[in-house]
């Protein structure tokens, strides 16, 4: 039964309006999953957004309560026992080495055939083999100081590109080539213009093909006076 059901008839405690849109969303996009066909999907894929978004949804009201303090115990505890937040999960997030723990299923010692946590509990420093995601929750680590949860839809982050080129399951970092070809052009152009000052004559060089030139055209005049005399 959806939460909207339970609390129908009940008071609300302050501060339930400041949330109540973002919980509907939440709703909304469960709704949405559930409704969604397995065209064009991983086998898990549907049970993996399932649990994506109810960690999503609790860590929302866990950052509210306990991150930044800003809404009220009454408030939390009418969360709790309305059961519109999981509690357990909520609690375990406060424990040392759980603090991104993506769902309560990694770590019930039932849901693996050698009774041991799920593999997204493992570092990513110390993991060997294939990394691929859980395949109860599609979380790829969520174990303390990897920075996760990492979900298999998510963009990869530095940390576990740089593990899957150490295990080979991605090509090795390329070097990128230096970008020369703004130096070349730049180079090129200051040699064109060291060129056009070569060829352009200087204010002396000018001024003595001037005077040449003058003199050429005064001698030329006497000779031809010359001849007419002549």
């Amino acid at each position: 039964m959806s939460w909207r059901h339970r609390i129908r008839q009940k008071k609300l405690p302050k501060g339930f309006e400041l949330i109540e849109t973002q919980l509907e969303k939440f709703e909304d996009e469960m709704r949405e999953i559930m409704n969604d066909t397995m065209e064009d999907k991983m086998r898990n894929e549907l049970t993996w957004k399932v649990h994506k978004l109810h960690w999503k949804k609790n860590r929302f009201i866990f950052n509210l309560y306990y991150k930044e303090k800003s809404i009220s115990k009454e408030l939390f505890d009418f969360l709790v026992r309305e059961k519109v937040v999981d509690a357990n999960l909520i609690s375990k997030w406060r424990k040392p080495g759980y603090e991104n723990l993506c769902s309560l299923a990694v770590i019930s010692k039932t849901n693996t055939n050698f009774r041991t946590a799920g593999v997204c509990r493992v570092p990513l420093k110390d993991r060997h083999g294939q990394i691929t995601p859980n395949v109860l929750t599609g979380c790829i680590s969520c174990a303390s100081g990897d920075g996760g949860p990492i979900w298999w839809d998510d963009p990869i982050p530095a940390n576990l590109l740089r593990k899957l080129r150490e295990l080979g399951q991605l090509p090795p970092e390329e070097e990128e080539e230096e970008d020369t070809t703004v130096e070349d052009e730049e180079k090129q152009v200051v040699e064109e213009n060291a060129e056009t000052e070569k060829k352009q004559p200087t204010d002396g060089t000018v001024e003595e093909e001037q005077d040449e030139s003058q003199v050429d055209t005064t001698q030329g005049s006497e000779g031809t006076k010359r001849r007419k005399k002549e």
